[in-house]
């Protein structure tokens, strides 16, 4: 049987500090004005490729 160590309150405590103290622009938010910036001016230029 394996068994895993429950992370103490303290270390608790510094592991959702770091959480809180990343930057807006790490992780899946990154990825996401990413997508923002590829999609938006492909939509723009589909749209200015479509007959009126």
């Amino acid at each position: 049987m394996k068994s895993t160590r429950v992370p103490d309150a303290q270390q608790a405590a510094h592991l959702s500090s770091d959480d809180a103290s990343r930057s807006p622009l790490a992780g899946e938010l990154m990825d996401l004005y990413i997508a923002a910036l590829i999609v938006i001016p492909l939509a723009f230029l589909l749209k200015s490729l479509w007959p009126s």
